[in-house]
């Protein structure tokens, strides 16, 4: 009998023992069994770490890393420097979400259909839920993967992220010493250099609540509200996606193919004045998913807030 493709599911703690014990349930139940679990505890001061640890005395298969707080995307990134040499796949995981059984099992039958030579990146729709994890939506679909569009917005929610071997061997080739966020270095670099898995299915139920780090709005009127207010509260410029974009170009511009370059400098170039980056809003090729979004993004771009 063949032995199934190894996977190691990255998970990155904080302060979340209050959910930590249904997401660590849902992944001992995954129907695909060749699974390593590590957990990196991110210098939480509340019991997430005597929890984890308590998991990993009965369970061989999860590996528990005590550090210091880093933050959530260096802390991810080092799950993935430290992650298990052997594993063909490694999938990201929240805290505080809840996984379907047949989550991983999934994932690997949508990457193995793929050239496993090239970077490769899949994710998937999410079901939104409440603290009691009641149904409050889904996320929508996505209309389009591409390194244009990844430079503008990212679209992959981490905890339904997996990459192959040769997806995390090229990210942690060139680490960035900026990125808004783990997940969307991880579209950029794929989009660029590999192939993205997109699954309309969901497999997670993704818990929102008041300590989400990072979390999402079901519904348009939600979603709307969400971006308003971003939209008109005060902008920290050390945190754009410009600043994103001239990371990426230092850790692998020379290797980008030559039209994703140009839209790379193009961005880049926009912030030159402010005729720049009226020339750039009504470029048709600045695009993000929504017409919505895109319309708000059009506009933070004439106010020189990205």
């Amino acid at each position: 009998m063949q032995l199934q493709p190894m996977v190691n599911i990255l998970l990155s703690t904080f302060n979340g023992a209050l959910y930590l014990t249904s997401q660590l349930d849902s992944l001992l139940a995954q129907t695909y069994r060749n699974i390593i679990i590590t957990i990196r505890d991110d210098g939480s001061d509340d019991h997430t770490l005597a929890l984890a640890e308590h998991y990993a005395e009965r369970h061989p298969q999860i590996k528990v890393i005590p550090g210091p707080n880093l933050g959530i995307i260096k802390s991810y990134f080092h799950l993935l420097q430290v992650a298990e040499p052997e594993a063909h796949y490694f999938a990201f995981c929240d805290q505080d979400d809840v996984w379907s059984p047949d989550k991983i099992s999934a994932a690997v039958e949508k990457l193995a259909g793929l050239d496993m030579s090239k970077p490769l990146l899949y994710c998937s729709v999410v079901e939104y839920v409440d603290s009691n994890l009641n149904h409050l939506g889904f996320s929508n679909e996505i209309k389009e993967f591409s390194f244009r569009t990844a430079l503008a917005e990212n679209v992959v929610t981490g905890c339904t992220a997996v990459i192959n071997q040769a997806a995390r061997e090229l990210v942690l080739s060139s680490l960035p010493r900026f990125a808004l966020i783990h997940d969307w270095w991880l579209y950029l670099v794929v989009s660029a250099f590999g192939e993205m898995a997109y699954d309309n299915r969901t497999y997670i139920k993704y818990r929102q609540h008041d300590a989400n780090f990072i979390g999402g709005e079901p519904g348009f009127i939600r979603h709307f509200v969400r971006r308003l207010k971003r939209f008109l509260g005060p902008t920290n410029h050390e945190f754009t996606i410009t600043k994103q974009a001239a990371e990426f170009l230092r850790c692998f511009g020379p290797h980008l193919k030559v039209r994703d370059r140009e839209v790379l400098l193009s961005l880049l170039a926009s912030k030159k004045n402010y005729l720049s980056r009226c020339q750039y809003a009504l470029n048709p090729g600045v695009k993000r998913q929504s017409a919505f979004d895109q319309a708000l993004f059009r506009c933070l771009i004439m106010l020189n807030r990205y």
